[in-house]
C-alpha cells in the first residue's frame, strides 16, 4: 500500500503488462514480474505451525480474477484441500525460513497445477473466517501462543493438518 502525502492510500494491485512495454526503466525500482497464469481460482493458505487452513476464492468479475483484492464483492469463498505434494513444498518452505505462521497466496490452473505466487509471514486471515468460520485459525493461533511456540520444529507426519 501506498500513503500519500494528502494521507490518501492506494493498494497495488497485480496489473497485466505486455513485454514489449519492459525496459531499462526497470532498474530504476523493485518489481515483481511472472509470467501470466490463466487461473480457475485461487487459495489462502494460511499456516500456524504445522496447521494449514485453506480457502478456495473463486472470483467473478474482470478486475477481481486480475487481483482478488480490486473486487472482494465478487468473490465467493468455499473450503478446499491441499494436495500432499503442495503441502509437503509448503511445509519445506516454512521451515527454511523458521516460520511458524504465514498466509500464502495460491493460483490453480484450469488443469489443476498449483502455482505460489507469494509467502506473508504476517498475511491477514480474518476476513476468511468471516466467510468459513471453520477455518479455526484464531484457535489455532491461540494454541500457538499458548504453547509458547516461537521456532517451527518439525511435526510427526500424522499430526500434520490436525489441530494439537
Amino acid at each position: 500500500m501506498i500513503t500519500h502525502a494528502d494521507g490518501t492510500h492506494r493498494l497495488l494491485l497485480t496489473t497485466p503488462i505486455e513485454a514489449s512495454r519492459l525496459d531499462d526503466s526497470l532498474a530504476l525500482a523493485a518489481h515483481q514480474l511472472q509470467h501470466t497464469i490463466t487461473k480457475d481460482h485461487e487459495v489462502r493458505l494460511v499456516v500456524v505451525g504445522h496447521q494449514m487452513h485453506a480457502a478456495r476464492i473463486d472470483a467473478h468479475s474482470p478486475a477481481s480474477r486480475n487481483d482478488f483484492r480490486a473486487d472482494y464483492e465478487a468473490l465467493t469463498y468455499s473450503y478446499t484441500e491441499v494436495p500432499e505434494a503442495v503441502r509437503a513444498g509448503v511445509r519445506a518452505l516454512m521451515d527454511h525460513y523458521h516460520l511458524v505462521y504465514a498466509a500464502l497466496d495460491l493460483l490453480v490452473d484450469r488443469d489443476g497445477c498449483w502455482w505460489l505466487v507469494d509467502l506473508n509471514p504476517a498475511g491477514q486471515h480474518d476476513w476468511l473466517q468471516c466467510e468459513l468460520p471453520r477455518l479455526t485459525i484464531a484457535a489455532s493461533l491461540a494454541r500457538t501462543l499458548a504453547a509458547g511456540r516461537t521456532e517451527c520444529a518439525p511435526a510427526p507426519a500424522h499430526s500434520c493438518g490436525t489441530p494439537v
